[in-house]
């Protein structure tokens, strides 16, 4: 076993607390004019939603970066613009930002909370609220895959295909790969597992996905093939419709039931420099890692990613499909990796689901000229077909933060945008002291 092997298994076992000082996050010293939509919570990027607006209520999934470390479902009243409460899903869970709940809408009015530890077992847990009472959840219930080869869990992510009438809830799973289960009634029950991505990189590599749906017939997909600390992973894209693959032109790759689908067979989005890094902290250069997937009112998938050149300089990337061919282009700077275990971890950049062209990103250098800034602050523009990183004029939703500002996502309701980030202190994902902030802006 390498070095680097046996660090990350004692880093798994033994959390950060062994290896660093704990996180604090001063809330009383930190003034500021956002929302506090949630205390105590921290989340990653590879589950979603994270974030869900059902019936002018707020619900925000995370898991607590201090003791004891809870699953925890914040719920904020848009319309009263307060906290109403917070919801334990699970007291102990592992102080890790990994297991994160996610949400579903269910017809009845209720909510689907579903989440998972970090690849330490089978099992996907899940809560189902009240049809009134957003703060009153049923008992936990479990699915536990129960077969040879099924593979631990990590990441939720729920999708609902109204002309199937399925629910999805892709996972990573199945030989460490992008796997998914499915519900014919809105999270009762579940299905066997299914792989849905198969990594072709020699070696045992793990593809990282990121999901958006239209909520009637179609699944888009942007993934790697690898992590990119372990390979120079390249960028790739497909769409599930109809229990088919298919690529972004419309044409049919092949059946779900005829197997996983392999990299080779999806469109190519972005060219990596392939090979593998030795070094114990640093992704191989060129390296990309998805970061957010819309689609537009065409259906057209524009995907945001960033791609490592070294530990202190990202860039922030967007690839839009026009109907005829890719666009892919620089947007920005992404400043330098949260931290350096994880050299390719950054404040991550964000496309509104509605609107693709409105882009939100966290970095801790000026966007434009990668001037330092001190701290990930949190930035917004408009980015249209075809513009490049000098002609986007990024505004600055936060400024001279004496603490970070990351993760952000966005959602919408009726006619307003609410953006959501991380405010706090950021070790590592097992060491943090975050609350989820935000703004809520009307849309003209």
């Amino acid at each position: 076993m390498k070095y680097r092997d046996v660090f990350l298994l004692v880093f798994l076992i033994l959390g950060t607390s062994a290896l660093a000082a704990q996180a604090t996050y001063d809330r009383a010293a930190d003034q500021h004019d956002h929302h506090v939509f949630m205390q105590n919570s921290g989340w990653c990027w590879f589950q979603d939603p994270r974030a869900l607006v059902h019936r002018k209520m707020l619900y925000i999934g995370g898991v607590q970066g201090t003791s004891p470390g809870s699953a925890t479902v914040g719920i904020f009243n848009l319309r009263r613009q307060r906290i109403e409460g917070l919801v334990t899903m699970n007291e102990h869970f592992d102080h890790d930002d990994h297991n994160s709940p996610v949400f579903y809408a269910r017809p009845d009015g209720s909510v689907l909370s579903m989440y998972a530890l970090h690849g330490r077992d089978r099992k996907h847990l899940y809560r189902i609220s009240d049809t009134k009472n957003p703060l009153h959840w049923s008992r936990e219930y479990t699915y536990e895959h129960a077969y040879p080869k099924a593979g631990n869990v990590t990441y939720m992510n729920l999708y609902h295909l109204q002309d199937q009438g399925v629910l999805y809830n892709f996972f990573r799973g199945i030989n460490y790969n992008p796997s998914f289960i499915t519900s014919k009634d809105h999270g009762e029950t579940w299905s066997n597992p299914t792989h849905l991505i198969e990594d072709e990189v020699d070696g045992r590599h793990r593809p990282y996905a990121r999901y958006c749906s239209d909520g009637k017939s179609t699944i888009h997909i942007s993934f790697t093939d690898a992590h990119p600390r372990n390979y120079g992973n390249s960028l790739y894209y497909a769409v599930l419709k109809d229990n088919h693959y298919h690529r972004v032109d419309g044409s049919t790759i092949k059946a779900v039931a005829d197997g996983p689908l392999l990299p080779s067979e999806a469109d190519l989005v972005y060219v990596g420099r392939g090979g593998t890094n030795e070094e114990t902290d640093l992704s191989v250069p060129y390296s990309a890692w998805t970061s957010s997937i819309s689609h537009d009112e065409e259906g057209h998938p524009h995907i945001a990613y960033s791609v490592y050149l070294d530990n202190q300089d990202h860039r922030y990337r967007i690839a839009s499909w026009d109907g005829i061919q890719w666009q892919d282009r620089e947007v920005a700077h992404a400043g330098g990796c949260l931290y350096d275990r994880e050299s390719s971890y950054t404040g991550l950049i964000a496309l509104d689901p509605q609107d693709p062209s409105y882009v939100v990103i966290s970095t801790d250098v000026h966007p434009t000229t990668g001037a330092p800034l001190g701290v990930h602050e949190i930035f917004s523009a408009r980015v249209g077909p075809g513009m490049e990183k000098s002609n986007i004029k990024w505004v600055a939703l936060t400024e001279e933060s004496p603490v970070r500002n990351i993760r952000p996502l966005i959602l919408r309701y009726r006619k307003k945008r609410v953006v959501v980030w991380m405010r706090g202190d950021f070790r590592t994902y097992t060491d943090y002291d975050l609350d989820a902030v935000g703004l809520i802006e009307r849309i003209r």
